[in-house]
């Protein structure tokens, strides 16, 4: 008996729901339940489906298995009544000899089982869907997350066929009429576009891939060519039935009213138009990936998240939307595209901050910008010689301004940072409410302590200073309380417009304390990180158009040449 069966027969003698079922019966089961042998001093990681425990059986020698729920734990294959081993995430198995273990995947073993009664209690089922083709199918992307009874309507309706090498399976530019699963051989999948002169292979196909679905959903031509590599054969399934079967079930789709509420609370928005329809009316906030670059984009997006997805009117996004689920994203799609958005929309602005190099306010939207990926010029001017236009674009005689389409201005560094946080792609501050609240006014405390920085560096006296330092002090103790449970950032891993408006106060602390006792260090020991984080990105770095110290070091002479910090302390 080979190692398979010798598996199988372990399962089906000792376990259930194996117990009901026989040698012969369990050999349908394919990726359900997988067999491994692992040599003295080998290590095994396996993953679990994610959405409940899976089981691991070992059918010959002592195994152990570790993971961060459980300590190290040793299994033999006898310990009959002690398995199997159940986990969640992933785990890793490790043995002093020789042992065999099987890895049976629940989801898909669940699956299974119910594809098996369906096609044992159905005569008609049996005729036209064998079980094989039912479990080939629901192990795909395109089907694994619909219903079983789909799946089997499905594998009735499919109609097999085969290819040769060489076969021009679907031809760009040709009318759509028909959706395909690729059950042996490998494809080559070639785009030819206007602007270049010989088409490219841009990826390939192998068992289980499918192709169509786009431009079936869309109403389109065939966006690209496939050309088999090898004989094999294919299951074909017909506009109507994939309508039907395939692209209405697998569609979520929300109202507008509905969309704009989970997008206020953090779910992000992709929109899959090309750029230039993007460019004249995009949601702000929203992240364009067009449709043909979508499938290079999937590696970025998190499984664990929920996008909504948007076009024009939505024929495109109901096509992204099936593609990403089919990839395990979690695709919301959005009716009616952008033109039935009846909320506020952006166009892309041509932005310029005006600012000095030494000004830590006009720093943050520089680094706002630069962080989001923001198309923007910085004009920087001279404090002395100021030209005659800036009157006219700042009321108060300050910077930083931004200009927008050359002719609106913004001022107040605050405003401009949640301007520019708007227009991002990213969220520049939490969904929470609450969350969001506390973030503004931390912003506010960050302004109080650069104005006290400035302070002591202007202050004419030593009293002056004192007192201003020890305010500065005690602000700075706040701020420790404050980041106790936060780190590495304020907001944790997000980057936020706290983050922008601190890290030019944190480069200034950080360049007085080099050169005075501005601070302890080890007394703030959770600020000092974070402020550390925050040197690092090169969003900050590159805030500055030269280096930063002797652009400080000029502000510091400039502010406080007869001041206190200057001439008594020799701060430089």
């Amino acid at each position: 008996m080979n190692r398979k069966n010798r598996t199988l027969a372990f399962l089906a003698k000792h376990y259930r729901p194996f117990t009901r079922f026989t040698v012969g019966m369990l050999q349908g089961a394919g990726d359900a339940l997988r067999i491994f042998d692992i040599k003295a001093g080998e290590s095994l990681n396996i993953r679990s489906s994610g959405t409940q425990d899976d089981s691991i059986f070992v059918i010959e020698g002592v195994a152990y298995f570790s993971n961060r729920e459980r300590d190290m734990q040793a299994m033999a294959s006898g310990q009959i009544d002690s398995q199997p081993v159940l986990f969640e995430g992933k785990i890793e198995i490790t043995t002093d000899s020789h042992a065999m273990v099987c890895h049976v995947d629940t989801a898909l073993i669940d699956e299974y089982l119910s594809l098996k009664n369906i096609s044992d209690s159905s005569p008609e089922s049996s005729a036209n869907a064998s079980i094989e083709r039912l479990m080939f199918l629901k192990s795909t992307r395109a089907f694994h997350d619909l219903p079983v009874n789909i799946v089997e309507e499905a594998a009735k309706r499919c109609e097999e066929i085969s290819v040769n090498k060489g076969d021009l399976v679907v031809k760009q530019d040709t009318r759509a009429d028909t959706f395909y699963i690729l059950l042996e051989g490998q494809a080559e999948v070639w785009r030819e576009a206007l602007e270049e002169d010989e088409p490219k292979m841009i990826a390939l196909l192998d068992q289980g891939d499918t192709f169509g679905e786009e431009a079936l959903i869309t109403g389109g031509a065939r966006n690209a060519s496939i050309k088999m590599t090898s004989d094999g054969r294919m299951l074909k399934l017909s506009k109507e039935d994939f309508d039907q079967l395939v692209s209405a079930p697998a569609l979520r789709a929300v109202t507008p009213e509905v969309a704009k509420t989970m997008a206020d609370n953090g779910v992000e928005i992709i929109d899959v138009r090309f750029e230039e329809e993007y460019d004249k009316s995009f949601i702000p906030g929203s992240v364009l990936i067009p449709l043909p670059d979508l499938p290079n984009h999937i590696d970025s997006l998190d499984k664990d998240k929920e996008y909504l997805i948007l076009c024009a009117v939505g024929l495109r996004s109901a096509a992204a939307t099936l593609i990403l689920r089919q990839q395990g994203i979690k695709a919301i799609l959005i009716e009616g595209g952008i033109k039935a958005w009846p909320f506020d929309t952006a166009k892309t602005m041509d932005l310029e901050l005006i600012m000095f190099d030494f000004c830590p306010f006009a720093q943050r939207g520089a680094i706002s910008l630069q962080h989001n990926k923001i198309a923007h010029r910085l004009t920087y001017l001279d404090p002395d010689n100021l030209p005659d236009w800036f009157d006219e674009v700042s009321p108060f005689g300050k910077v930083p301004i931004l200009r927008v389409d050359g002719k609106t201005t913004i001022f107040e560094s605050s405003v401009i940072n949640e301007l520019i946080g708007s227009l991002s792609s990213k969220k520049m501050l939490p969904a929470d409410p609450v969350e969001r609240g506390l973030c503004r006014s931390w912003i506010e405390f960050g302004s109080t302590m650069l104005g006290q920085l400035t302070g002591m560096i202007s202050a004419a006296d030593e009293s002056a200073y004192v007192a201003t330092h020890d305010c500065f002090l005690e602000n700075l103790q706040r701020l420790e309380a404050q980041m106790k449970n936060r780190g590495p950032l304020f907001s944790g891993e997000l980057f936020t417009l706290v983050d922008s408006t601190y890290a030019p106060l944190f480069m200034r602390m950080d360049y007085l304390n080099q050169r005075m006792n501005l601070y302890q260090v080890a007394d703030y020991p959770k600020v000092t990180t974070w402020a550390k984080e925050l040197r690092k990105m090169e969003s900050v770095k590159d805030s500055v158009p030269s280096p930063f110290e002797g652009i400080y070091q000029q502000f510091i002479q400039r502010r406080g040449s007869h001041g206190y910090l200057l001439n008594e302390l020799g701060v430089q």
